[in-house]
């Protein structure tokens, strides 16, 4: 019975001491990460690398992709300039797969905001929020908050 209180006690105290590390924040300001809150939960993506190439005609785009947001491109970024995602534009293309549904939704309202694009030490910065519909298959709209996203300078790949 001893034997078995030690070992319970051990457990209990390993498992406090290992949960008391985990932050409910992600993690801001540490380079190379993608990090925001959907309906308030925190999601940090770390070895995120985007790409950054001329295209026909002569313009720019920038692109990233994760496992949540399978679309996040940028025709001509310019730092510094506010993307309202509210107005369908060629300035910014997001698409985000909902994890329940795979499904796609896009955004109805938010903003993109491309902080620096570095290209001495190839990386980019920005923030961003927004609200994504999906549409279900039942004809029903779900809509997710995205609040708090960042971009800590995100590698950048140029091509071709």
């Amino acid at each position: 019975m001893v034997k078995k209180f030690i070992a319970f006690g051990i457990l209990l105290s390993v498992f406090l001491s290992s949960s008391s590390f985990v932050s409910t924040n992600p993690t801001v300001n540490k380079k190379g990460t993608f990090t925001y809150y959907i309906n308030d939960k925190p999601y940090v993506i770390e070895g995120l690398t985007g790409s950054y190439r001329k295209i026909t005609g002569g313009e720019y785009q920038l692109s990233f992709s994760n496992d949540r947001f399978v679309k996040f491109t940028f025709m001509n970024p310019v730092p510094e300039a506010k993307i309202d995602l509210s107005q369908q534009s060629r300035a910014a293309y997001i698409r985000y797969e909902d994890p329940s549904t795979s499904l796609i939704g896009k955004p109805a309202n938010g903003f993109v905001l491309i902080e620096k694009i570095d290209e001495s030490n190839k990386v980019v910065s920005g923030t961003f929020e927004m609200g994504v519909s999906v549409i279900m298959p039942d004809g029903s709209i779900k809509n997710i908050k995205i609040s708090q996203g960042r971009l800590n300078e995100i590698p950048i790949v140029y091509k071709q």
